[in-house]
């Protein structure tokens, strides 16, 4: 039986603007649809594209206080109030715009139909690209975040005691989905990540935050240093992802395919491509039984549309025809093509060795402090 997957869009994305220079692009599922669209990823009988519908205010009060809620309700008609400063609003990451509450009900309305399609066992994969608002609190909203409809959608799979992975390939770190779930050992949280001594949000993120009680050892962070390339990524990646994920065996993964890892990306200092991304990926559905995938962070239109539309035809099993090779940057990248794959990215030769030894004494660490605890057996190292 082949794979279902479903793929979560609504042009009503594209609909909303902050204010001119605002970094957060509002059509990012639309641009990751048209290439989709395009390239003919959507043309197999098993997959099915679903519009989404905003997330009803009740549905956000299993994570967000009331007030919160309301105060954001408020916001959606754009005139900002000095009181919701404390809250998170009206600053210049997360500023007051007309429609704020609608786009962000709707982006958390995708990610919750995502959940309830593999919920209710209609679809295997799905992919919502207007997803992974991971710095939104219970009472505020702060880096580009409003509403969590991670842990929303975490919450709601919780009430039939799933066992969760959550996986977040970002330049940042989901610290409110950590914070959220440090505490319980049915929800296993990783994050990949530059370090938070080089990048937002700054206090949280290191290794040394493995979870409480009971969950110790269910949080795992790997700060990645700036300069970080896919070789030392996906080392680390190979390290302590997948036997982590093995170990956990988790009834649904949620992942979070940030692009704002990618070298091109102006708000962090990784040096990643997409094609480690690309990699991660199919590491990632080697250990789902089912998979919640989400956009998460990234500042450049080209690189959504390249990297989200790479990843959906990885999530699909799906490769080029022969006229489109090109357009997927297999063997060659020509003037004036569009490449899915990005080209290959080389770092010199004294920040490789610095950024290894750095990620190294991650992973020792990790080996160390929380693999005893899951009783997990270290790989001898190459």
């Amino acid at each position: 039986m082949p794979v279902r997957t479903a793929f979560i869009y609504s042009q009503e994305f594209s609909k909303f603007k902050a204010y001119k220079g605002y970094p957060w692009l509002f059509d990012r599922s639309e641009v990751t649809y048209q290439l989709c669209n395009r390239l003919q990823l959507f043309d197999r009988d098993s997959t099915e594209i679903h519009a989404p519908k905003p997330a009803r205010p009740e549905a956000l009060l299993s994570f967000h206080t009331k007030k919160y809620i309301s105060l954001l309700k408020k916001a959606n008609q754009g005139k900002p109030d000095e009181e919701w400063l404390r809250h998170g609003l009206g600053t210049t990451e997360c500023p007051v715009f007309e429609g704020v509450y609608d786009y962000h009900a709707l982006a958390a309305g995708a990610t919750l139909l995502g959940a309830e399609l593999i919920d209710q066992d209609k679809a295997d994969i799905v992919f919502s690209p207007t997803g992974g608002f991971h710095h939104a609190g219970t009472d505020f909203a702060a880096g580009f975040c409003y509403i969590n409809d991670i842990v929303l959608a975490i919450k709601n799979w919780l009430r039939r005691r799933r066992r969760i992975l959550y996986i977040d390939i970002d330049a940042h770190h989901g610290d409110q989905v950590q914070a959220a779930f440090y505490k319980t050992s049915k929800v296993m949280t990783v994050s990949f990540h530059e370090s938070g001594h080089t990048l937002y949000p700054f206090k949280t993120g290191f290794a040394s935050e493995v979870g409480q009680g009971r969950a110790k050892g269910y949080a795992v962070n790997v700060p990645l240093p700036e300069n970080t390339g896919d070789e030392e990524f996906l080392w680390a990646f190979d390290r302590i992802f997948l036997p982590i994920a093995q170990t956990f065996q988790p009834d649904v993964v949620v992942a979070v395919l940030g692009t704002d890892v990618l070298f091109s990306d102006p708000f962090s200092s990784l040096q990643l491509t997409n094609s480690s991304v690309s990699q991660a990926l199919q590491t990632i559905l080697q250990v789902s039984p089912k998979l919640l995938a989400l956009g998460g962070g990234g500042y450049v239109r080209e690189n959504i549309a390249r990297t989200w539309t790479l990843a959906w035809a990885t999530m699909n099993h799906m490769g080029p025809n022969d006229e489109d090779l090109a357009a997927f940057g297999g063997v060659f990248w020509g003037d004036g093509l569009s490449s899915l794959s990005d080209r290959p990215h080389f770092l010199p030769d004294n920040l490789k060795r610095k950024t290894q030894t750095e990620i190294q004494k991650v992973v020792s660490a990790l080996e160390r402090t929380v693999f005893p605890l899951l009783k997990i057996r270290p790989q001898r190292r190459k």
